[in-house]
């Protein structure tokens, strides 16, 4: 009788074990395509209106401070290869695209800075008028004139714009990419200022990336990390974004070559 008891407890035991094993697959499962689906996004053409774009590809892009790779990034080039047969849309095209863009949202919002990369999508930074702080980041193809929510950071780690923040999903915040941190109370988490994380950054960029590269205080404040600009001899040639509850570090590998830095504060 006391052989059968803990048979039955042992076979309880691996249920439970197989049963949260599956829970755990379950999860992951519906995360990678929640995320592909938001990553896929709901991209916005002043001519052509919306439209599904389903052309990212996946490649390493999410790196810790031990520089180890993430699940998922974009690959650099155009998302659809048919997009470069026209010319090229002039910035105050792509300024009046955004800004039509914009208007979707019931914040106050403007261009911070536009990144020209040669070979991919232009990079934009969004900012709150009201604050100042930065609101989200996006990609526009420069031919044909499409806008979507950046992946990475803006979308994983962005309290109010980002995936956490527009649609709720508890589990999609900071701590998305470790198990550990799903259950954490990021109000009771102590802020990483701005100062160490132009230090993480550096060291990130120094250890891993280029030994010549290097992180100044130059950059935006997002809903729960910062974006940094990369620099080699003072020429910015990308950038990186710092998680400030955790400190982990996301280089933005998915763009190509750096032509110009646009800041529209400066053109005002």
């Amino acid at each position: 009788m006391k052989l059968n008891k803990k048979i039955t407890w042992s076979l309880i035991s691996i249920l439970i074990i197989t049963l949260a094993a599956g829970a755990i697959a379950l999860a992951d499962t519906w995360q990678y395509f929640i995320f592909r689906g938001a990553m896929d996004g709901y991209r916005y053409n002043t001519a052509r209106g919306y439209g599904w774009n389903n052309g990212y590809n996946s490649v390493p892009g999410m790196m810790n401070m031990m520089g180890t790779p993430g699940m998922m990034g974009i690959s650099n080039g155009f998302l659809n290869n048919v997009d470069n047969i026209n010319e090229k849309m002039t910035l105050d095209e792509i300024k009046k695209n955004i800004n039509n863009y914009l208007k979707n949202y019931d914040e106050n919002l403007e261009i911070g800075d536009i990144f020209v990369f040669a070979d991919t999508e232009y990079y934009v930074s969004i900012e709150e008028k009201a604050t100042g702080k930065g609101a989200m980041e996006l990609l526009v193809n420069p031919y044909t004139g499409y806008i979507y929510p950046e992946p990475g950071p803006n979308m994983m780690w962005n309290e109010k714009y980002g995936m956490h923040g527009r649609f709720g999903f508890g589990m999609m915040g900071f701590g998305m990419w470790n198990y550990s941190n799903r259950n954490l109370n990021i109000q009771n988490i102590k802020k990483i200022d701005r100062n160490k994380a132009v230090k993480i950054a550096d060291e990130y960029v120094k250890n891993f990336i280029n030994k010549d590269f290097s992180v100044v205080n130059e950059g935006h404040e997002f809903y729960g990390y910062y974006t940094f600009h990369v620099n080699k001899d003072k020429q910015t040639v990308g950038m990186l974004s710092v998680n400030y509850y955790t400190g982990d570090v996301w280089y933005h590998t998915w763009h190509g070559q750096l032509e110009k830095v646009i800041s529209v504060h400066e053109e005002k």
